[in-house]
């Protein structure tokens, strides 16, 4: 029997559904019961874009229910996303991200561009979500991991030739204004410079002067993390670790969590136990 599609394709006009309450006193483990259960057409890709819906954004809001309109259960759907705590949040992303990477190349793409549509309802990207739409986009185009090793292995980040430095730098400075908290007016706040400067001298050096915390657009983001594809599989741990040990003990919040996280799976490189600790991850089972 074929796997059912999950891609959401239009559907006829159907008045929209007001999404379900969320039931805070449903235990973790029903949730992830009833997440695994969402197998039918479309209800993973629904569920995707719930995950992804910005707390209180009414055009998002707007933009899910016209993404899903014609959809039976998704009221259901909606209320499985909303009964995750935050902390399960990314983990059920990538899981279902990885349940979505084996659907045919146009249901991918199909999902993808309602991502973006949906993402875009309210005018405005967060940091966060930008980093969520590439992992988004990394997964479902399923992007062939580069060769590595190119770089001479030398267990010190201040070896690595210049290019490489600065696209650490750049996706640095892109972190500060999440890491270690995420800054209000969505700028590199006091925290943020400090925990860049850390990471500077990790990769600079205390002697050698570090680039500026110039924060990159979306096209210099992707450049330097393509960039970052030429690191070797000693200096991507290295670098996962230099970004969490510059954190002050107990500073790291949730979403500078993600971030780093979300950072780490763009270039295939193994979690540390600082970014594995603050989540709540599904059962193997499921």
């Amino acid at each position: 029997m074929s796997a059912p599609s999950w891609s959401l394709r239009p559907l006829p006009d159907a008045p929209p559904h007001a999404p379900a309450p969320a039931d805070a006193a449903v235990p973790l483990a029903d949730t992830w019961a009833r997440l695994q259960r969402l197998r039918g057409p479309g209800e993973r890709a629904a569920l995707l874009l719930a995950l992804l819906l910005t707390p209180a954004s009414r055009p998002e809001q707007r933009a899910w229910a016209h993404e899903t309109r014609g959809l039976h259960r998704a009221a259901d759907v909606l209320a499985v996303a909303e009964a995750l705590p935050p902390a399960a949040r990314l983990p059920a992303l990538e899981r279902l991200l990885g349940w979505g990477a084996a659907a045919s190349l146009p249901e991918r793409q199909s999902n993808l561009a309602a991502v973006r549509r949906l993402m875009c309802a309210d005018g405005r990207v967060r940091p966060i979500d930008r980093l969520l739409l590439l992992l988004v986009r990394h997964r479902l185009q399923q992007e062939v991991p580069p060769q590595l090793g190119r770089v001479r292995v030398h267990p010190d980040l201040t070896a690595l030739p210049l290019a490489l430095r600065q696209a650490i730098a750049a996706v640095s400075a892109y972190l500060a204004r999440l890491v270690p908290q995420p800054d209000d007016s969505a700028c590199v706040g006091a925290q943020g410079a400090r925990w860049y400067a850390a990471v500077m001298a990790e990769v600079w050096g205390i002697t050698s002067p570090a680039p500026e915390c110039h924060v990159p657009d979306g096209s210099e983001l992707v450049h330097a993390l393509h960039t970052l594809q030429g690191l070797g599989w000693m200096h991507r741990p290295l670098l996962a670790r230099a970004w969490t040990e510059a954190v002050p003990p107990g500073a790291l919040g949730l979403t500078g969590a993600e971030a780093l996280r979300i950072v780490c799976h763009l270039l295939d490189t193994p979690l540390p136990p600082a970014l594995q600790q603050p989540f709540l991850s599904p059962p193997d089972a499921a």
